[in-house]
């Protein structure tokens, strides 16, 4: 089995180092997308009345979205996939959780010594992941099923449709593992419910309208998350989780 996975995963890297050229001018697009869920994620905070949480994101926003960048550099997009119920990611790499996990880790552990730019860097690439797991494809390891034409239409659409905005309501969760399993367990849901719409913008657009919305209430609650975390302050009573109904 190991000398399998070697195999594929020399086979994986020749290909995508062919498709690097390619790779990087997508990249710089698709990131202004993580860019505007970590924005409209300080939105929520602010609506939600987190003034502290939010005064503190605000001024290391520009770190946090470096991170976010970063994490899709030099193809680390291929640990980007999680599946919540055989807790696999894509064949021969590391999955979105344990890449998560490791990322949240350092971010706290650069914070405790006073490296807190690179700090809020590494938060930024966490959060990155949380925004990939309420993607269908991500959860469900499928790369070929319509991804790049799904993210042409949210690249294309995210700024103009305010149903794809939320204004408030973070959700709350204890831990960065949750928060992978939830949008993941959701984008999972959102796919069964919309895979058969025949016409694609249609069908784009409802998985939109409910998964971008999930990435910025998930990435405001993830943002409390640390901010409690790192300050040792006790967490408030979660919110309810009313609107991730699918």
């Amino acid at each position: 089995m190991k000398l399998i996975e070697k195999s594929y995963d020399y086979f994986l890297k020749a290909v995508l180092k062919v498709s690097n050229p390619i790779k990087k001018s997508i990249v710089n697009t698709h990131c202004n997308v993580h860019k505007f869920i970590n924005i409209l994620a300080l939105h929520i905070l602010a609506n939600d009345k987190y003034e502290s949480e939010y005064n503190f994101f605000i001024s290391f926003i520009d770190d946090i979205n470096k991170g976010a960048v970063w994490a899709d550099q030099d193809f680390k997009s291929t640990h980007h996939f999680y599946h919540p119920y055989k807790k696999k990611g894509l064949y021969g790499r590391k999955n979105a959780m344990d890449l998560a996990k490791e990322y949240y880790s350092q971010a706290l552990t650069l914070w405790n010594t006073g490296e807190f730019n690179k700090s809020l860097f590494y938060l930024g690439a966490a959060l990155h992941l949380i925004h990939d797991m309420t993607i269908p494809q991500h959860a469900n390891i499928r790369l070929l099923d319509n991804h790049r034409q799904y993210e042409t239409f949210v690249k294309r659409t995210y700024q103009y449709v305010k149903e794809f905005q939320a204004k408030n309501g973070a959700y709350k969760l204890d831990t960065i593992e949750e928060y992978i399993k939830f949008n993941a367990r959701i984008a999972l849901k959102i796919h069964k419910r919309y895979k058969n719409v025949k016409n694609d913008e249609e069908r784009y657009y409802l998985i939109t309208k409910c998964n971008l919305p999930l990435s910025q209430r998930t990435t405001a609650g993830a943002m409390i998350m640390f901010y409690h975390d790192i300050f040792g302050e006790t967490k408030k009573p979660r919110r309810p989780l009313q609107n991730s109904t699918i």
